[in-house]
């Protein structure tokens, strides 16, 4: 999951001088349509172009095995994205004065957690947040993954110590830094800020989020996979087993090709495949609700104006002149983008339930649509 926003964003400003004759509606649909012939199973899109006009789209199918319609919207995994979601719980908590950017993390976890993090009683809350902590990411331990795909680590939940546990013993990747000073991506920061809010609100990470984010901004088909009381489940994904692990799942025969496709359906097997990612990148949801969510981000509708600045600062990129404002994600099976690019005003959401294939991913059509949107 750790997609740094700057590398899908280097690669987003483009030649503008091409002249379309199509409509624009009709442009965003065939870039859909060829990123599903060229190996995509399923993508959905939003865009809002400069001039607020909004289009949704949809190509490919929810399941390739049985060649289920795909409905525009369809729950997708969002990987990283949920980042921005565990950050927005923590600045509300600061609002509320139940916690401050400066606090170590040693003042809200438990004993037996500190016990595995070097450098626990000088690591900040804001050090966690702008992934400045140092603190090595447990998903680097490749003991963590063997657990994962060969030993049912991915049809389970799992408690948030349990995933520490991969930290321990491991070397800081660096001392703690000044934040937002240098990027050091480690999915063990958010995880952590998942059990600092649990500490604090002496509620569940998923609780909180449908309390404070889902319910009133009516995100009725958003949740924390593997944590939902509803026990929804997001739209199948795919994989091309190409990294190491995969491959030697594949040759134990716990993941077999879908018939007459190069990809394989990792839902099949792992019942909750992404539900480990829980604070990190545990949520689900669907272009409606992400509409939803970047127009209230947009608007500051959800915090104090101090702690908004924070929030736009910690998920903010900037590149040839253009700000950028949300978050990607991408992991085995997911590819997603929710984006609002400044000064164009212009919105782009993508979400793919695979890895994607040779010939097309999330930033090439991404590139696509902002070419599009952005010759209004």
């Amino acid at each position: 999951m750790n997609k740094d926003l700057t590398l899908l964003f280097s690669t987003v400003i483009l030649s503008l001088s091409i002249v379309y004759s199509q409509s624009n509606t009709a442009k965003y649909q065939e870039i859909l349509d060829n990123a599903h012939k060229k190996g995509l199973p399923a993508i959905v899109a939003l865009v809002k172009d400069t001039d607020g006009t909004e289009w949704r789209g949809k190509s490919g199918v929810s399941n390739i095995e049985n060649d289920t319609p795909l409905d525009t919207n369809q729950n997708f995994r969002l990987a990283s994205i949920s980042k921005i979601f565990t950050s927005l719980v923590i600045l509300q908590l600061v609002d509320e004065n139940k916690l401050s950017l400066t606090d170590t993390i040693s003042k809200y976890l438990d004993v037996e957690i500190q016990s595995k993090i070097i450098n626990v009683n000088s690591i900040t809350i804001l050090q966690l947040l702008s992934h400045s902590s140092g603190i090595y990411s447990f998903t680097e331990n490749n003991d963590f993954w063997k657990e994962c795909y060969f030993y049912d680590g991915m049809s389970r939940t799992w408690l948030p110590n349990e995933l520490i546990n991969y930290i321990e013993n491991k070397k800081p990747d660096s001392e703690p830094l000044e934040p937002y000073s240098k990027k050091i991506y480690s999915n063990t920061n958010y995880i952590l800020l998942g059990m600092i809010i649990e500490k604090i609100t002496n509620n569940t990470l998923s609780n909180e989020c449908q309390k404070r984010i889902f319910t009133p901004l009516k995100m009725n088909d958003t949740f924390l996979e593997g944590f939902d009381d509803k026990e929804r489940k997001p739209i199948d994904s795919y994989i091309i087993p190409n990294s190491s692990f995969a491959k030697s799942a594949f040759k134990k025969g716990l993941l077999k090709k879908s018939k007459g496709y190069e990809f394989t359906n990792l839902s099949e097997t792992y019942k909750l495949f992404n539900s480990w990612a829980w604070a990190a990148g545990g949520i689900s949801s669907n272009i409606n609700d992400l509409s939803i969510f970047l127009s209230a981000l947009k608007n500051g509708n959800l915090l104090s104006d101090e702690t908004q600045k924070v929030l736009l600062q910690l998920n903010s990129s900037q590149d040839n002149g253009m700000t950028f404002f949300g978050g990607t994600g991408g992991s085995d099976g997911i590819q997603a983008t929710m984006l609002h690019l400044m000064p164009s005003n212009i919105d782009i959401i993508v979400l793919i339930n695979s890895s994607g294939s040779k010939e097309v991913n999330l930033s090439k059509v991404f590139r696509e649509l902002y070419k599009i949107a952005s010759t209004q």
